[in-house]
């Protein structure tokens, strides 16, 4: 069932069009105010609301940009789409390593759950981008993965320079044949879900019976969520619309036809650089985009000590039943 439309309207402050919708998870349309986030990213105008449901605590964006109104919250400098080759020189050998090092653990993750990845597994990697998870268990692994991305330039690219088998669409658009896949990864992917429901009940459709689901979700209900609320940088409004935390991922899954097998909290070193830089008055992410990351990195380095009690992501794992 698609996810219930209460209301569309046109928002003087934000300058799009908006819509009010029901709970994500339960269908329902009880809510409290959790707080109004801003976009940090491209300071666009306008507040939306994080609201938690009365009924089954899922998080989420309510109103919100339509589909048609979303597509201006992802401009060709979103930092999604950026390739390492367009950075500074001095930075590409160290954000290489450091994309290798997420790669590197998302297998792990997956792994200690799953067994080993077989090289005539089929793997689908849901809003791929540039492919790097892919590229890095087929050098680990030997099995080739099939990337699925709506972004053109993106798709082209890895085409291009990878020479990896990619489709241009999306998950709902790409009509995969039923029970094809044995993982579907979708890496920090549903929270930017209009439906996060649907999305995971068609992943559940194309993946074969006993196969698994992973997801890598920002963690809400952590510490630096809580500490920095409207601040923190993994909020990411109105680009993130829903935020399933480790006791409603759960259930939102089970809906889908998937089984909760693992919930691994983490973060990343120095992320919470970022946040402690909207904290410090940091409004130019575009504008000072190459120093970012250096200045994220001095800003973070204090809490490496502290990053087991800091996680900002979910690396979520379940089982299609």
């Amino acid at each position: 069932m698609a996810i219930e439309i209460l209301e569309t309207f046109y928002n003087d402050e934000a300058g799009e069009t908006q819509e009010r919708v029901a709970c994500p998870l339960c269908g329902r349309s009880d809510e409290a105010l959790v707080l109004l986030g801003r976009d940090l990213l491209f300071r666009r105008p306008g507040y939306y609301r994080l609201v938690r449901c009365r009924h089954c605590n899922l998080e989420y964006v309510n109103p919100r940009p339509t589909q048609a109104a979303l597509g201006v919250h992802y401009p060709s400098d979103y930092f999604g789409y950026a390739l390492h080759e367009d950075a500074p020189k001095l930075l590409t050998p160290l954000l290489q390593s450091y994309a290798l090092g997420i790669s590197k653990r998302r297998l792990a993750y997956l792994e200690k759950v799953t067994g080993p990845v077989q090289p005539a597994q089929q793997l689908l990697d849901v809003g791929c981008g540039v492919n790097r998870l892919l590229a890095h268990v087929q050098q680990a692994r030997g099995c080739e993965g099939l990337g699925l991305d709506f972004k053109p330039e993106i798709v082209a690219h890895v085409r291009r320079t990878l020479g990896m088998p990619i489709v241009e669409g999306t998950l709902s658009s790409a009509g995969f044949e039923s029970g094809r896949f044995d993982t579907v990864f979708m890496m920090e992917y549903l929270e930017h879900e209009a439906d996060p429901l649907a999305l995971l009940q068609e992943a559940r459709r194309i993946t074969r019976s006993g196969g698994y689901l992973a997801l890598e979700l920002p963690h809400i209900a952590s510490l630096p969520g809580r500490l920095f609320r409207s601040l923190w940088w993994n909020l990411d409004v109105p680009r993130h619309l829903v935020f399933p935390a480790p006791k409603t991922v759960g259930p939102l899954l089970a809906r889908a036809g998937f089984e909760l097998q693992s919930v691994k909290t983490f973060t990343l070193p120095f992320y919470v650089g970022m946040s402690v830089l909207q904290v410090l008055g940091q409004r130019h992410w575009r504008k000072h985009k190459d120093a970012f990351p250096v200045l994220s990195a001095l800003l973070g380095a204090p809490f490496l000590p502290f990053q087991a009690l800091l996680p900002e992501f979910m690396f979520v794992v379940a089982k299609a039943i």
